[in-house]
């Protein structure tokens, strides 16, 4: 339960960012690997796992042997988990 609730906040941190981001330096969806708004949210929620020390993929004992792999793992996880939540309330609103 906790971890659902770890995931849903650094999500929202990680939108917020990425937001905030995108107004500040309108010059970064000039960058062609950045262009595409997810991928710069991934990226951010990657930094966040990585700042915050946290793995979300270790508490459900998907733990990988490398920290490289769980901090990219969880970040994707977070990036995936805010997508969809999204979805599914984009649906709920039809």
């Amino acid at each position: 339960m906790y971890t659902i609730a770890l995931v849903v906040l650094l999500g929202l941190v990680s939108s917020t960012i990425t937001s905030f981001v995108l107004e500040t330096v309108p010059a970064i969806k000039k960058v062609p690997v950045l262009k595409d708004t997810t991928k710069l949210y991934a990226v951010v929620a990657i930094l966040i796992v990585w700042l915050t020390d946290t793995s979300v993929l270790g508490t459900f004992g998907i733990g990988a042997t490398e920290q490289w792999i769980d901090v990219v793992g969880s970040g994707l996880a977070i990036a995936a988990s805010s997508v969809v939540v999204e979805a599914v309330i984009n649906y709920l609103d039809k």
